[in-house]
């Protein structure tokens, strides 16, 4: 197996820590837009738009709220997933290298 450089390593790490990252601005700007936006948007039409229609759509407009909310949990828990695995591999790469240096050393 080919040995990774302590620089490819650094640099894998940061690749993936910085994809993390960008899913979490995902999911913030997804909490916004269901937070604030879609919320504001069905207040105002439940104040102006009455009768049934309006109650189908106020529904399904929560529920979009509330499909919209889970979509950016579960961005926020893949985010946090892939630094934890970033995390680790770091570590473990970083001891593989240290543990073949050490046995190259010790073979000269």
């Amino acid at each position: 197996m080919a040995q990774l450089s302590k620089t490819t390593i650094e640099i894998n790490f940061k690749n993936a820590y910085r994809q993390a990252e960008q899913l979490e601005r995902l999911a913030q700007e997804l909490s916004r837009i269901a937070g604030s936006q879609l919320s504001g948007t069905l207040q105002s039409v439940a104040g102006s738009w009455k009768g049934d229609s309006a109650n189908l759509f106020l529904q399904k407009g929560n529920t979009l709220m509330s499909q919209i909310s889970a979509s950016a949990q579960a961005l926020r828990e893949t985010a946090s997933g892939i630094q934890t695995i970033a995390r680790n591999t770091y570590n473990a790469e970083m001891r593989a290298l240290e543990l073949a240096q050490i046995r190259e050393a010790e073979q000269i």
